[in-house]
């Protein structure tokens, strides 16, 4: 791993920390990592994990109840190894347990949440993940939770899209020699590891690793008409071809003075306007994420996300930096507690966050009406609990304009690749001659 200034890597939750505070926003890094590809014989022979591992990792709180374990060994009954009970596992959660993928569904808090989850059949990713993590424990395997992003959309240039809806949980079992190795119970989400799928005609298991539902497998031989105009240009909509107006003048000496007379006044109404341009850009931006949206589940599930950003957003301008790295609902309860939030805009904060995990988790996400007044409610407490120079920054300087600055760089970064390829090869540098 290779980057400028002080930074710490925390190998457990593959995290990379500043040591003053920063963040890896705008960064550009390399890391380097060991892809272990392991067989499933190689899985099935491995050895007896340490003790002090296998004491850390299979422990199970004295509350979590009988059906867990009983449910566990029926399952895995007459298997040979610790891999054989693994795969069973995770079979019978995916493919014949009879379970659904639903976020609706209330399951509870605490051990007995596993125990509903199994009578229910019905959950989410983290239900499925936790369910499988916490029987394999009850047979001695060595489990723990990873929490995440499935594999995005790949797109025209090469590269892979990975958004919030990617979110994802999923166990890792413990193989001595291999390591924590990942394991996909949850139906219709991430994707099935290759060492876990049967070699039987006829499976039920997926016979490859695909990226999110409705991606392409192959990037298209046209470039695309967006391909451009990244993601951070469509939210700010800035991917419009810009117009160019160009003036013609006349002829005759008068109509040279009068020309002349009009620019300069339009010049110094630029020059006044300035200072206002980022107030009206957020105001505009504001409009746009907050307006009417298409009464479809797609147009529901855009005017979420598009409330959330509006309201994470609305606390960066006050100083309340955004975290991407939470979840909609930590995201939530760090914006409340810095903000000094009320009860009322708690409670408008937490109705947008479950929108938004609506989004990420349902299949089908149920429309949430009242989100825009819910994201104005709390922008107004926020604004009502700082000082009077803090609002005014706040108005006419945002510090989420840097989204535009964001937006500039990355269709920058789009121009020059694309002027870079229609290079002959031969004034291209050795490195690059294909």
């Amino acid at each position: 791993m290779s980057i400028g200034g002080n930074w710490r890597y925390e190998p457990v939750g593959m995290t990379l920390v500043g040591d003053h505070g920063q963040n890896t926003r705008g960064e550009v890094y390399e890391v380097r990592s060991l892809d272990v590809q392991p067989t499933a014989g190689e899985l099935a022979a491995a050895p007896q994990a340490p003790a002090a591992l296998r004491r850390e990792y299979t422990r199970v709180p004295s509350r979590l109840p009988k059906v867990v374990a009983r449910t566990a060994e029926e399952i895995t009954a007459g298997s040979s190894s610790h891999y054989d009970e693994a795969v069973k596992l995770q079979e019978w959660f995916a493919v014949n347990g009879g379970f659904q993928y639903d976020t609706e569904v209330e399951v509870g808090q605490g051990p007995d949440a596993i125990a509903n989850f199994l009578r229910k059949k019905q959950g989410f990713c983290v239900h499925f993940s936790f369910a499988m993590a916490a029987m394999a424990r009850t047979l001695g395997i060595p489990a723990r939770v990873a929490v995440g992003f499935a594999p995005g959309t790949p797109q025209a240039d090469g590269s892979v899209s990975v958004s919030l809806k990617d979110a994802h949980a999923w166990p890792e079992l413990y193989f001595e020699g291999v390591g924590w190795t990942r394991f996909e119970p949850t139906p219709t989400r991430g994707t099935v590891p290759s060492y876990t799928q049967s070699n039987t005609p006829g499976t039920s298991e997926p016979d490859e690793a695909l990226p999110s539902r409705g991606a392409s497998q192959a990037p298209s031989a046209e470039a695309s008409p967006s391909e451009s105009c990244s993601a951070r240009l469509r939210r700010l909509e800035a991917c419009d071809s810009p117009a160019a107006a160009v003036a013609r003048p006349g002829g005759g000496g008068g109509g040279w003075d009068l020309l002349w007379l009009g620019l300069t006044g339009l010049g110094v109404l630029a020059v006044l306007a300035v200072p206002f341009l980022p107030l009206l850009w957020r105001a505009r931006l504001r409009a746009v994420r907050l307006g009417g949206h298409a009464r479809t589940a797609e147009g529901a599930a855009a005017h979420a996300l598009l409330a959330w950003q509006e309201l994470t957003d609305s606390a960066w301008d006050l100083g309340i930096l955004p975290e991407e790295s939470l979840t909609p609902r930590n995201a939530a309860a760090r914006i409340v507690r810095l903000g000094r939030l009320d009860a009322a805009a708690r409670a408008a904060v937490d109705r947008v966050a479950d929108a938004v995990e609506q989004v990420l988790y349902a299949p089908r996400p149920r429309p949430v009406a009242g989100l825009a007044d819910d994201v104005r409610h709390v922008v107004a407490a926020l604004y009502g609990g700082v000082r009077r120079r803090t609002r005014l920054r706040a108005r006419f300087a945002p510090r989420s304009a840097a989204r535009v600055l964001w937006a500039a760089s990355d269709r920058w970064a789009a121009l020059r690749a694309r002027a870079v390829a229609a290079r002959p090869s031969w004034l291209r540098p050795s490195g690059q001659r294909g």
